[in-house]
């Protein structure tokens, strides 16, 4: 029996399956289930420092460690979302739990104030590598 990825040409020779490569997972982090928001931008991260990390030969996943027991509207609601990322450089890692953006200020004239939201689910963000 055959697990994991296999990767088939036009006649049916596998090129590529799991014994052509290795995964390490080198990090995992829980982040909380947090609300918020307010005036103002929020550029507050979590940072992961992941020895052996590259994005050159590793990925990160996030995943709910709960989904919600309905189906989704397709819009922001109460269940909340996932954290994202981005790659600091070297082996450093920004998890962001919040957005921020603009909204008109009320005062007429085009003007827009900043603030931010937060509204994420608690989630698991893993490292790993592909060797």
């Amino acid at each position: 029996m055959d697990f994991g990825l296999s990767v088939f040409d036009a006649n049916g020779v596998k090129t590529l399956g799991m014994e052509d490569f290795t995964l390490q997972k080198l990090a995992v982090l829980i982040v909380p289930a947090a609300t918020g928001g307010g005036r103002g931008s929020n550029y507050e991260y979590i940072l992961m420092d992941v020895p052996g990390y590259d994005p050159a030969t590793c990925f990160v996943t996030i995943t709910p460690k709960a989904y919600a027991p309905y189906d989704q509207p397709g819009y922001p609601d109460t269940w909340g979302g996932l954290p994202t990322y981005t790659n600091l450089g070297g082996t450093r890692i920004a998890i962001y739990t919040q957005i921020n953006y603009r909204e008109p200020d009320g005062g007429g004239g085009g003007k827009n104030r900043e603030m931010w939201t937060r509204n994420v689910v608690e989630s698991v963000v893993e490292v790993v590598k592909v060797n």
